[in-house]
C-alpha cells in the first residue's frame, strides 16, 4: 500500500475538524440541558423569586443560544481555513519539487489560498481557481477574515457589508446577521451544517488536487473503492 505524507497530513488534519465538530454538536446540548437543570435545582433548594431564577435562566439563554453556538461555528471556520491554507501551501511547495523547476513559491507576491492558487496554475500543474469549490473556499476565507478581523460583524465599509450581504445570500439560513447592529451585539450566526458542509468540499477539493499532482488517493477513499 502506498501512502504519502502531504496525503495523510491533509486528511488526517481535516479529520480532526470534522471531530472537532462532532465534540461540539454533541456536547453543547448536553450541557446546556446540564446546567439548565443545575439552576432549576439550585433555585428550588434556596426558594429562589420568580424573577431572581428567569434573571440567571436568561443569562443560560444568552450563553447556549447566542454565545456558544457563535463561537463555535468560528473556531471550526478558522480552524478550517487555516488547514486548507496550509495544505494548499504545501502542495504547491510539492509540485515544485516534482518538477524540479527553480521558480518557488515564495516567488509570487501575494499571501494566502491565492497565491498558492496562482503558483499551481503558472507551473502549468493545474489551476485549483477553476475548479468547482473553488467559490465555496473563496466564501469560507472570506468568512475567516469576517471573524478574525471583525469579529464577525459586518464591518464599517461598504466593501466589507456587501461581502456580508453576498454571504447571507449566498447561504440563506445558513448565514444569517442580525437585522440591525445593535441587535444582540452584530455576530453573524453561522450553521454548524453549514461547517460540515465546507469541510466536505475542503476534502474533495483536495482529492481532486493530490489526483492532478499523481498522488495517491486518501485511505477512505481506497477503502472504499476495494470494498466496492
Amino acid at each position: 500500500m502506498k501512502l504519502d505524507t502531504l496525503v495523510l497530513q491533509t486528511f488526517g488534519r481535516l479529520t480532526g475538524v470534522r471531530s472537532f465538530l462532532d465534540l461540539l454538536d454533541g456536547a453543547l446540548p448536553k450541557s446546556e440541558w446540564s446546567d439548565n437543570e443545575a439552576l432549576k435545582q439550585r433555585a428550588e433548594e434556596e426558594n429562589w423569586e420568580f424573577n431572581d431564577f428567569d434573571v440567571e435562566r436568561q443569562v443560560l439563554d444568552e450563553r447556549f443560544r447566542f454565545w456558544l453556538p457563535r463561537y463555535a461555528a468560528y473556531s471550526a471556520v478558522s480552524l478550517l481555513y487555516t488547514v486548507l491554507e496550509t495544505q494548499l501551501a504545501a502542495a504547491a511547495k510539492r509540485a515544485c519539487a516534482q518538477t524540479r523547476t527553480s521558480f518557488q513559491p515564495a516567488d509570487l507576491r501575494g499571501t494566502g489560498i491565492e497565491a498558492a492558487a496562482l503558483y499551481l496554475a503558472r507551473l502549468g500543474v493545474c489551476d485549483v481557481r477553476q475548479d468547482p469549490a473553488w467559490q465555496k473556499l473563496c466564501d469560507l476565507r472570506d468568512l475567516r477574515h469576517l471573524i478574525v478581523h471583525r469579529v464577525g460583524t459586518k464591518g464599517e465599509s461598504e466593501e466589507h457589508r456587501r461581502t456580508a450581504r453576498r454571504l447571507a445570500g449566498a447561504y440563506g439560513g445558513r448565514v444569517v446577521f442580525p437585522d440591525s447592529d445593535w441587535s444582540w451585539y452584530g455576530e453573524v450566526w453561522i450553521s454548524i451544517l453549514l461547517c460540515y458542509e465546507f469541510v466536505e468540499t475542503v476534502e474533495a477539493f483536495f482529492d481532486r488536487l493530490f489526483d492532478a499532482l499523481h498522488l495517491p488517493p486518501r485511505y477512505q477513499r481506497r477503502m472504499q473503492s476495494g470494498a466496492g
